[in-house]
């Protein structure tokens, strides 16, 4: 598994998380533009990501969302509660809600060739979560906006 940062910061977030076969973002904070950049500079195809995985719905976590979803029609994956939270954000323009699906924390789901497990973490958001990605090789996980951490998360 190969994770990388795109953009981390108040102004916006977006993570990258992949493998030779499947390809993923975490949130989409930042411009369209900006995410591609990014990919491209990784030398992933923007058009071969599969899903976006939402840790929460403050605004430099999902500010491009709704741009890269009317560009690329892929699932968004999120808790219920991001979920609603998100759909709820008019700043966002129209977005097809049928790419949006419920992840439950500590419920393992199988998306392509890689394993995404949702932790519930703490901060001042909805429904707040870290993910971790696995295939048959390796493991990495990432966490954001968190101000404190127990051994759950650990």
């Amino acid at each position: 598994m190969i994770l990388g940062s795109i953009a981390s910061g108040s102004s916006g977030n977006c993570l990258y998380v992949g493998n030779e076969k499947d390809h993923y973002l975490i949130d989409a904070g930042i411009s369209r533009k900006k995410i591609m950049e990014g990919l491209q500079e990784m030398k992933i195809d923007p058009a071969s990501i599969k899903a976006v995985f939402l840790t929460h719905e403050h605004n430099d976590h999902i500010a491009g969302l709704g741009v890269f979803l009317r560009k690329y029609h892929v699932p968004v994956f999120g808790t219920g509660g991001t979920i609603d939270a998100v759909l709820s954000c008019q700043k966002l323009g129209k977005i097809d809600r049928s790419l949006f699906e419920v992840i439950r924390k500590d419920e393992p789901v199988k998306i392509g060739s890689v394993k995404v497990e949702a932790s519930g973490i703490l901060h001042d958001a909805a429904d707040p979560v870290s993910y971790t990605f696995e295939d048959e090789t390796s493991k990495v996980g990432a966490v954001t906006d968190v101000g404190t951490f127990d051994d759950y998360l650990v």
